[in-house]
């Protein structure tokens, strides 16, 4: 099933959310309007969505509310107001909410109350196109997944200043006045071991996305939206991601690097874009002749 062109561009630009339905957890899509509705389920096994307009509303409705009258925008109304709240909320789905799958359909099942009646609906998920599912997670996922690399690449490479800095310090003669600031100098390799050996697990098990990756794929979303609009043929990388902090990768590594298997070698000088994170010039520090031990946080 394929979504018309500005209900696909306006879902593009949210972010996927948690819905919990019984045992199963699904990444959620939803949008209401006065006149239709548009939902996108993922289990990350399969993606379902639906689309339906006023007069497939009003057809369902006299289906499966017979005694139950009142408008559409009324019932869009309740099921944006029951639907919303379950949204990333870590609890499971209440009664209310119940899904069944067939072969290239799943089915989520409403049961509530309006106006004092009983009030029944189904969203009629139909398998969604590979397409849909590359726009929506995979070419997302990916330009996520460099901008945090460039982020984290850039953030060793701050670190790795750090100490330098606070070598030149204690060279001239300072120290700390409380030991408990003294840290470690900066290794990106054990930090890597370590950081995979006691996060990825959790990772792997954990489900949804936290506000700050939510962010960040409504930026990069936004970003590629600019960038096509934009475009003149030819593909443009995205734009920096300044509301959520993450650079992109450096577009000197070339893709014949790659394929070598080479990597690029940090240069000997900070990189100007460092400074996009700490929004001042760097120090430059000048070697102190020897003098007497001081506080270096004093």
């Amino acid at each position: 099933m394929t979504l018309s062109q500005d209900t696909d561009t306006h879902l593009l630009k949210l972010p996927w959310q948690t819905l919990h339905i019984g045992d199963c957890s699904f990444f959620t899509k939803v949008r209401f309007t006065d006149s239709s509705y548009c939902l996108l389920v993922s289990d990350l096994s399969g993606a379902w969505c639906e689309e339906a307009a006023a007069d497939v509303i009003q057809e369902r409705s006299k289906e499966l509310n017979k005694r139950l009258k009142a408008p559409i925008s009324s019932f869009l109304s309740h099921l944006s107001q029951l639907i919303r709240p379950l949204l990333d909320s870590k609890d499971k789905a209440p009664n209310t909410l119940s899904c069944t799958r067939t072969r290239g359909t799943l089915m989520l099942h409403v049961k509530s109350q309006l106006s004092g009646l009983p009030f029944y609906w189904d969203f009629h998920c139909r398998e969604a196109s590979v397409s849909m599912v590359c726009r929506h997670f995979l070419q997302p996922l990916i330009s996520m997944t460099k901008a945090l690399d460039a982020q984290c690449q850039e953030l060793c490479t701050l670190l790795r200043r750090k100490d330098e800095e606070i070598q030149d310090y204690q060279e001239g003669g300072a120290v700390l006045s409380r030991e408990r600031l003294k840290t470690e100098t900066f290794d990106e390799n054990s930090f890597c071991k370590s950081f995979m050996s006691k996060n990825i697990p959790e990772q792997i098990t954990s489900s949804g996305l936290s506000e700050r990756l939510q962010q960040l794929y409504s930026d990069v979303m936004s970003a590629r939206e600019e960038a096509g609009a934009a475009g003149d043929g030819d593909p443009q990388p995205p734009p920096a991601l300044e509301s959520s902090g993450f650079p992109m990768a450096d577009p000197s590594t070339t893709q014949q690097d790659l394929d070598h298997g080479q990597t690029q070698k940090p240069s000997q000088g900070p990189p100007d874009d460092v400074l996009s994170l700490t929004q001042r010039p760097a120090i430059v520090v000048s070697k102190a002749k020897k003098r007497k031990a001081k506080g270096l946080f004093t």
